[in-house]
């Protein structure tokens, strides 16, 4: 419950940094702002200041921001009228230059409010886990046939040190550059043996992560990191710290032979371990999931890496560059939706993304604001397709009556708008079919 409580109120700041886009702008353009609320639904309290009545409502999920003339655009429909008639303080009666001011204030707010959130990320600093950058051909573990990392002649073992002359150092560094890169042609440096080599790898699109992939996995040496209380390791009595080698006599290095040794549904193995140059052999009984995965209490020792935290203006250098990182990576997973990518797990809706922020929160408020701030990209963007009901249209429908210096027809948008509503109502349910299939999964 908490973790959907801290979800929707993290999308209702977002909305609300949105709403006080167009307020603000709405204010500077001398645009009447008849109501202003903090939240939505019932209001709960409300103060009329100037023309303006302030409100909070009950639900913390965000708010809205009403503007005078939004009753003479309906009675223009209503009267079929070639324009909608208004004053100069109203929405639709300002130049078609400020209602686009207006409508983009609104997006502008939230890619600042990204701006700011990567900016404090930086200039805090943060830890982070991951694993070394040595890695496992997934060829060797799964039926997948040949993968890139095969043809480029990578073996399981080696250490990947660069990517087009970009030092790695460790495995996130290399899925981070790789993300967006299928189909081009990447020059990988590894060590094998203690000697450098180079070569060549295309990486494929991973149509159900709609990422790149070469195909492996990060080598993950068998050093017990932590083990969950009350679990069946903790009453063989392994520790944090303990290096196993062994399963049923088998040498294993790594946790996808710890996986395999463990394929054929065992209900006890005996593991052997070295504890501080001591080597044990102790009896594990192994538990199954309602689904058949394994549960063994055990967690793998990760790499923590600390990222040190930056000055003032180092900080406001990187919002922007990582800003601008995201805003790429945004327009090229749009791109992705028209190449065959599983549309079911590529689009998400509000559920699962209150859900994704509740659960970060659990972890890392930072991890939480570089969630927000991917979010508010994705908001920017979105509202400024050119689509009826959202700010694009409006951007889009005022530059047109800019250029043919005419408005257009009333009730000619009134129709247009009724496609760009069943286009989002689609994109809705669609979303909400995906979350409701997500969460019985």
């Amino acid at each position: 419950m908490i973790m959907v409580i801290i979800g929707l109120l993290a999308l209702g700041l977002l909305v609300f940094i949105h709403e006080l886009g167009h307020f603000i702008a709405a204010r500077l353009c001398g645009v009447v702002v008849t109501a202003f609320s903090v939240g939505m639904g019932p209001i709960l309290f409300r103060k009329k200041v100037g023309d303006t009545e302030y409100r909070i409502s009950a639900f913390p999920i965000g708010g809205y921001c009403s503007m005078k003339g939004e009753h003479d655009y309906q009675e223009a429909i209503d009267k079929n009228l070639d324009r909608v008639s208004g004053g100069s303080d109203t929405f639709f009666g300002v130049h078609p230059l400020k209602r686009i001011a207006i409508a983009f204030s609104g997006p502008l707010f939230n890619l600042l409010f990204a701006v700011l959130v990567f900016a404090i990320v930086s200039g805090v600093g943060h830890t982070y886990q991951t694993w070394e950058n040595r890695i496992i051909l997934a060829s060797e573990y799964t039926d997948s046939g040949e993968l890139p990392a095969n043809i480029a002649g990578l073996e399981t073992g080696d250490r990947i040190i660069s990517l087009n002359n970009t030092t790695v150092s460790n495995y996130s560094e290399i899925q981070q550059y790789l993300a967006d890169k299928s189909s081009m042609n990447i020059s990988v440096t590894f060590v094998r043996n203690g000697m450098e080599h180079t070569t060549v790898v295309t990486p494929t699109l991973d149509k159900q992560t709609g990422t790149a992939k070469i195909g492996v996995y990060p080598l993950v040496p068998l050093t017990i990191g932590s083990i969950v209380e009350g679990s069946a390791a903790e009453f063989s009595g392994l520790k944090p710290g303990d290096k196993i080698f062994e399963i049923d006599g088998y040498p294993v290095s790594h946790f996808l032979d710890f996986q395999k040794a463990l394929e054929h549904k065992p209900e006890e193995i005996i593991v052997s371990l070295n504890r501080a140059g001591i080597h044990l052999r102790v009896p594990l009984i192994i538990l199954y999931r309602d689904d058949g995965s394994i549960e063994t209490g055990i967690s793998w020792e990760p790499e923590s890496v600390v990222v040190a935290g930056t000055g003032p203006f180092m900080s406001i250098a990187n919002g922007v560059l990582d800003t601008g990182r995201i805003i790429t990576l945004t327009v090229k997973s749009i791109a992705l939706l028209f190449k065959g990518v599983n549309l079911s797990q590529a689009v998400s809706g509000p559920v699962r993304i209150t859900l994704m922020i509740g659960e970060v929160a659990q972890q890392s408020l930072l991890g939480v604001a570089e969630l927000l701030g991917i979010i508010c990209v994705s908001l920017f963007l979105m509202n400024l397709l050119p689509i009826p009901v959202l700010d694009g249209g409006t951007i889009l429908f005022s530059t047109i009556e800019l250029i043919l210096r005419k408005p257009i027809r009333p009730r000619f948008l009134y129709y247009i708008q009724f496609i760009g509503i069943a286009f989002i109502l689609f994109l809705f349910v669609f979303a909400l079919f995906n979350d409701i299939s997500y969460l019985l999964k």
